[in-house]
């Protein structure tokens, strides 16, 4: 087995070995569609290591963003992460800023590193397991309506988009920045499907993909204002996702805090169940 930079070549082998794990690394298989097409990402933005067998076939590939986040993945009968790929991500001098992915491997690259986070959050990772069930939407809101949100409307959808991410997203310790969160915002208007629930023309929900994958959507952002919490808000948001994506013939993943059990009951009212364990860490 050896480590190497992903080549053109060896584009069809690294889909066979992402397809059956694409649910816990959609922002992975993302970066590897433009236009229709499977590219090796570009370079300056994202690169992408591979462990090759004799066969040619793959095992194990690491995606590395320019902000420092890395997305392993490593096949269950090899979940360890040698030093030849450390050597050849750290020839771009990209710093590390977090890792991502189902927790074991994770740990394996945290351990390759031979770095420990300063913090982490773990979560339950939960799968589309079934078509999106027959059931009942609960009362609405008096006069709630659900629609896209298109790229022009970043200032209307501001507020609820600054409330998701203090209540969660932002890491303890951490300053909220009203500048980040809308260049955030503008980028997820312009690339992913996005959903409010609105009354007067106020939002009061929203839900989005995140990243947009081959087989899988993962869905981010599902967040209502407290005041109308428990009335089938984030529920109708679901419904009208999951039917968006499935109209593309792809199923929804997501990954939820283990604490959260409302939004858990949530999911798995809509068709997902848990498979596994995601983690995020954060490094100084």
């Amino acid at each position: 087995m050896r480590w190497t930079r992903l080549q053109e070549s060896q584009l069809d082998s690294l889909i066979r070995f992402l397809g059956p794990l694409e649910a816990s690394c959609v922002p992975f298989t993302e970066q590897l569609v433009r236009g229709g097409r499977l590219v090796v990402p570009r370079t300056r933005a994202h690169q992408v290591v591979v462990r090759v067998g004799s066969d040619d076939s793959i095992d194990g590939a690491i995606l590395q963003s320019l902000a420092g986040v890395y997305h392993p993945v490593l096949s269950r009968s090899r979940p360890s992460i040698e030093a030849e790929a450390i050597r050849l991500l750290g020839r771009s001098s990209r710093r590390l800023y977090s890792i991502m992915g189902r927790t074991e491997d994770v740990l394996a690259l945290e351990e390759a590193f031979r770095r420990e986070p300063y913090e982490y959050l773990t979560y339950h990772l939960m799968t589309q397991s079934e078509p999106l069930p027959e059931i009942p939407l609960p009362r609405l809101p008096n006069g709630m309506s659900v629609r896209e949100v298109g790229p022009d409307e970043s200032m209307w959808l501001f507020d609820i988009q600054k409330e998701y991410e203090i209540e969660e997203v932002l890491l303890p310790g951490s300053t909220f920045s009203a500048a980040s969160t809308l260049q955030h915002l503008k980028r997820t208007l312009d690339t992913q499907y996005v959903l409010a629930a609105e009354i007067d023309n106020a939002p009061i929900g929203k839900a989005n993909t995140n990243a947009r994958g081959l087989f899988f959507d993962q869905i981010g952002g599902v967040f209502t204002d407290r005041s109308y919490r428990g009335r089938g808000v984030g529920t109708a948001l679901m419904i009208r996702l999951l039917n968006h994506i499935g109209r593309e013939r792809k199923n929804g993943t997501l990954f939820v805090k283990k604490g959260n059990a409302a939004a858990v009951r949530m999911y798995n009212n809509v068709g997902f169940s848990v498979d596994g364990e995601f983690k995020i860490s954060y490094f100084r």
